[in-house]
């Protein structure tokens, strides 16, 4: 009788957590961040390199830190209460200032066998929407998007040179 309890009750559970680990994560950001309202042409245009200044020449992109983003924000949006975290971090006029980084929580991580190097690809001519169709949304990276890019290319690709 206990074993059959055993035996369901690991069922059960890894039923529960397979379909919970396979859900969609949504990340808990210190800020309501959009990209389309950074990057749109009718909104603030920006390039993705304003932020992400590494990635021309470095394996990650990087971001920017709290005083890039409070360059416009100091202005735009000043009293939204939704920047106050941005506030915290790098305005010390601001009476919440706290110095404390902003802690961005990364929404589609590579598998730590994987090495992906962004400098390579954008001296190569891959722009960062051929990868980042919609930098917001929360579709991680395949190698099957991986591999059809370099085969439609033409662009040689060893195991090893992404699996280190």
């Amino acid at each position: 009788m206990w074993g059959l309890l055993f035996i369901t009750a690991a069922a059960v559970g890894f039923l529960y957590w397979n379909a919970w680990s396979t859900r969609p994560h949504t990340p808990v950001q210190p800020l309501p961040f959009s990209h389309h309202t950074h990057t749109a042409a009718d909104k603030a245009g920006m390039d993705c390199r304003a932020c992400h200044t590494a990635a021309p020449h470095a394996a990650q992109a990087g971001l920017p830190a709290a005083g890039k983003c409070l360059d416009c924000h100091r202005h735009i949006l000043a009293n939204d209460p939704r920047l106050l975290p941005l506030h915290a971090a790098a305005n010390p006029d601001h009476p919440a200032y706290t110095a404390e980084p902003l802690k961005w929580v990364r929404k589609a991580p590579l598998p730590a066998t994987v090495s992906f190097h962004h400098g390579q690809h954008v001296a190569a001519g891959t722009s960062c929407e051929q990868c980042h169709p919609s930098p917001d949304s929360e579709s991680p990276h395949t190698m099957r998007a991986c591999l059809d890019c370099h085969r439609r290319e033409q662009q040689s690709l060893s195991c090893e040179r992404c699996h280190q």
